[in-house]
């Protein structure tokens, strides 16, 4: 599969509802996969590219609140439009607030589901970046040693506060080993600045008092 096309899942026990948004959205230029519970969307679903899943609320088996809480959980770069014939507020606030992308009642008009797709494919792209970027942080991360870290938690806990002379004091090493390390961690962060590096350390969970 091409890495531009505009890919999205549909899961929905109605075979007749599958097909029809299956052949309007393909007409409107959208890759679509499609499933009949949420298992077989879960044994099949691989992430790593832009799209969203547009989910039935009721279902056989495993509902859509049920896969939404383990999507939210293991693939949260995958946006959720939620659809529905028997929605109701209580349900909708659930769902928003576990971090659905949109919630829309049937009938709807395909135009207003197509808006809501390009704007969730949207998102999901940004979010693969953001996973992506955040993945390549962490492994420089896990290159640094025990004392490596050790200096760099104190480095991010304040950039005006913590001199090279005072990370010496507190570690108990001398100025010129505080030098050596600064350097590398910077070098092996790939941090322009000590700015840089406090934003990094926080995608590390290494965060500011």
């Amino acid at each position: 599969m091409e890495a531009s096309e505009k890919l999205v899942y549909v899961v929905d026990d109605d075979e007749s509802v599958r097909t029809a948004l299956t052949r309007s959205l393909e007409k409107r230029g959208y890759s679509v996969q499609c499933f009949s519970s949420g298992d077989s969307f879960l044994q099949s679903y691989e992430s790593g590219q832009a799209g969203c899943l547009v989910l039935d609320v009721r279902m056989p088996g495993m509902n859509g609140m049920e896969l939404q809480e383990q999507l939210v959980e293991r693939y949260p770069s995958l946006p959720i439009i939620f659809v529905t014939g028997h929605g109701d507020i209580p349900m909708s606030v659930r769902a928003m607030k576990n971090g659905a992308f949109e919630f829309l009642e049937k009938p709807y008009s395909v135009d207003a589901l197509q808006e809501h797709i390009e704007q969730a494919i949207a998102k999901s792209s940004v979010l693969l970046q953001e996973e992506e970027h955040a993945t390549e942080i962490n492994q420089r991360f896990a290159k640094l040693t025990a004392r490596e870290l050790d200096v760099m938690r104190l480095l991010v806990a304040g950039i005006a506060n913590n001199s090279n002379k005072e990370i010496a004091r507190e570690l108990d090493i001398s100025h010129r080993t505080v030098d050596d390390h600064r350097a590398r961690i910077m070098s092996k962060m790939q941090a322009r600045s000590l700015a840089e590096l406090v934003e990094m350390s926080k995608i590390c969970g290494i965060h500011e008092p």
